[in-house]
């Protein structure tokens, strides 16, 4: 609904300009207006400053409606064409003899409508740019100020006895006859010292301050006032000069269209780092000749200046570089950051990251470090560890986080406003960035296999006890409660019936048998007991030597072992004999071979390798057996691998045996 109700008003603000403009064209025409009269008389001026400040301020109303600044610009656009208007009017009447109130009437216009732009609005405009309101609350006393001094110049101008143009008598109709005293003039002209001081404090404040488009639309403003001031600076150090280098002035009010509009048009960095490069080499460049032509004027004869002046020259040659250079590196640190040194930058984060595991804060740093809008850091399958900055829905780049070759995640940074790509110094930063968060993120991504580790632990033990309570409850439970009835009965039919009371007894006696069987089972599925009997290899022989009583078919098994056998950690020795004997209960039963081969060594890794000759078969897929040999290596912190052999097939183990001692 606001662009409706406004864009009728910018309508006929666009209206109004061009017919005010017209007025003047043609008035002038009709006048015969030389064109030093219309630089003499300010109506080139005028019409340019009018125009200057119309034009942005129509495309912020129609764009952004409502928005203070566009409202001032009008109104100092149409203040400047009142002026340009009237100027051309009151020209033309004079020529032709109009009565003096209608006159007198255009001077109040004249005087009063150019002090309504420059000299009054257009100072509240940049008091309130960008977003058209105060950095703060702070900042009112400013804004009565210059609204203050804006109202006396303009309501003293129209009040007072000044001409236009020294024709007698032609004054404001609203003279009053007022004569500015000299004090007033001096109070007023060091009041607008503090004054311009607090509004150039405004636009600091705000850099400071702001965010990125905060910052990219201040940034047009700079290099307005940048340009202005160059092409203005012989003018007013001399005083004098091209009097139309002063319509350079409405750069200000095009830039502040373009920054509020379309602040992102393209890399206004860039472009201002650029112009203040060279425009800083040239000035130095230019200060040093001059220099150091004055200061060879002082010690060489008058016959020798021209020779000064090409020593002079050949220095400034030989000095250009190193300027350049540095200029350079001081405008890209005010701009981009610490891209212009990415070894500084990377070495400052670096350290931050060693002092504090908080990620989101090494972000940040890096983020400010680099004037980026946002940056994340994500995990190698994509997902969001950390993020500093607001994203402003630009385009993005990544950068990839290595360690010992393999990808632990990506640094993802939004671009800065009409960037198109990662600058080579940006990326360059990143990627020594990246060494110390690779090693960051590998190290979380440790952590969290630990805790993942150790939760898998916490399971499985609960797992183990309700099995074992099951085998307990359901199997030692019932059995114990049999004999133990049998033996109340046996007790009590010792005095009537012993032949009874004997039966009873051979009875418990087959119950105690099967109990001790279900512990002996019990005890076996935790460890096997010939393990603490025999060791590793003589329990593997030990059960090599019962296949053949429970095979249907010849085998020869032989089983390779270290003698003596080195001392292992009892986690090893059970995931070991667990790995084999299961690796061998693969080959009865799936396996036609004739022979198999168990082989243990040892080299600082426990290496378990059972083989058969049994040929490849056709299909095969992994089962539960084998996937039970890769999870009993992998808790350890081993691996195991099942494949085709020369003859047959594989099962290969490798399993720590130094980091598993305390297990």
């Amino acid at each position: 609904m606001a662009d409706i109700r406004t864009r009728p008003r910018v309508i006929v603000v666009g209206v109004v300009g061009a017919v005010l403009t017209a007025i003047a064209i043609v008035f002038a025409n009709m006048a015969g207006v030389s064109w030093r009269d219309w630089v003499d008389t300010y109506a080139i001026t005028n019409i340019v400053f009018g125009i200057g400040f119309i034009v942005p301020a129509l495309i912020i109303g129609w764009y952004r409606p409502g928005h203070r600044v566009g409202t001032l610009f009008m109104i100092s656009g149409l203040g400047h064409l009142v002026t340009a208007a009237s100027g051309m009017l009151l020209t033309y009447g004079l020529q032709h003899g109009w009565p003096l109130p209608p006159e007198r009437t255009l001077v109040t216009f004249y005087f009063a409508g150019w002090q309504l732009g420059i000299g009054f609005l257009a100072n509240i405009a940049l008091l309130l740019f960008p977003d058209g309101r105060l950095p703060s609350r702070r900042w009112l006393p400013v804004l009565w100020l210059t609204i203050a001094a804006g109202l006396y110049e303009t309501v003293s101008s129209v009040l007072s006895t000044g001409t236009f143009f020294g024709h007698p008598g032609v004054t404001s109709i609203l003279n009053v006859g007022l004569v500015q005293p000299n004090l007033a003039d001096t109070v007023f002209e060091l009041l607008f010292i503090p004054l311009n001081i607090a509004w150039v404090t405004a636009l600091v404040v705000r850099y400071r301050r702001g965010d990125e488009r905060t910052k990219r639309q201040l940034l047009w403003l700079i290099l307005a006032l940048i340009a202005m001031i160059v092409l203005n600076t012989q003018r007013w150090i001399t005083g004098d000069g091209p009097i139309l280098l002063l319509l350079s002035f409405v750069m200000i009010p095009l830039a502040v269209g373009v920054a509020i509009v379309r602040h992102q048009l393209f890399d206004i960095r860039l472009v201002l780092s650029r112009t203040l490069l060279y425009g800083l080499t040239l000035t130095v460049i230019v200060a040093v000749y001059a220099g150091l032509v004055a200061a060879f004027s002082l010690f060489v004869p008058p016959t020798a200046e021209r020779g000064a002046q090409t020593g002079a020259a050949i220095l400034v040659a030989i000095g250009f570089t190193p300027v350049r250079l540095l200029m350079r590196r001081l405008t890209d640190r005010a701009f981009y950051g610490g891209r212009s040194d990415p070894a500084r930058t990377a070495q400052q984060i670096g350290q931050t990251l060693h002092h504090e595991d908080d990620l989101g804060g090494v972000l940040d740093r890096t983020r400010v470090a680099l004037r980026i809008p946002w940056i994340a850091l994500h995990t190698a399958d994509g997902a969001l560890l950390a993020q500093a900055g607001t994203s402003q829905e630009g385009t993005t780049e990544e950068v990839a986080l290595r360690y010992r070759g393999d990808q632990v995640g990506t640094v993802r940074v939004e671009l800065r406003r009409g960037e198109r790509r990662l600058h080579t110094a940006d990326r360059d930063t990143l990627g020594l960035i990246g060494t110390p968060l690779a090693v960051a993120l590998h190290a979380l991504q440790l952590t969290e296999q630990v805790r993942q580790a150790r939760v898998a632990t916490v399971e499985a033990a609960g797992a183990e006890r309700v099995r074992l309570q099951r085998e307990l409850h359901d199997g030692l439970g019932p059995s114990l409660t049999s004999v133990a009835f049998r033996a109340d009965a046996a007790s009590n039919l010792l005095r009537s019936d012993v032949e009874a009371a004997g039966r009873l007894i051979g009875e418990v006696r087959t119950d105690l048998r099967a109990v001790i069987d279900d512990v002996r089972n019990i005890v076996y599925g935790l460890r096997p007991m010939e393990l603490d009997r025999l060791g590793l290899d003589g329990a593997l022989r030990e059960h090599v030597a019962a296949v053949p009583t429970q095979s249907e078919r010849e085998i020869s098994i032989e089983v390779e072992a270290p003698h003596p056998m080195p001392a292992l950690s009892p986690a090893v020795e059970l995931a070991a004999y667990r790995i084999a004997k299961e690796a061998l209960t693969n080959v009865l039963r799936h396996s036609s071979a004739r022979n198999c081969r168990i082989s243990l060594r040892v080299d600082g890794n426990l290496h378990i390798d059972v083989s058969d000759d049994g040929g490849k078969p056709a299909t095969w897929r992994p089962g539960v057996g084998l996937r039970s040999i890769a999870e009993r290596a992998e808790e350890l912190g081993g691996t195991a691998t099942v494949g085709p052999a020369a003859n047959g097939w594989q099962v290969t183990a490798c399993i720590p045996i130094h980091d598993s001692m305390d297990l």
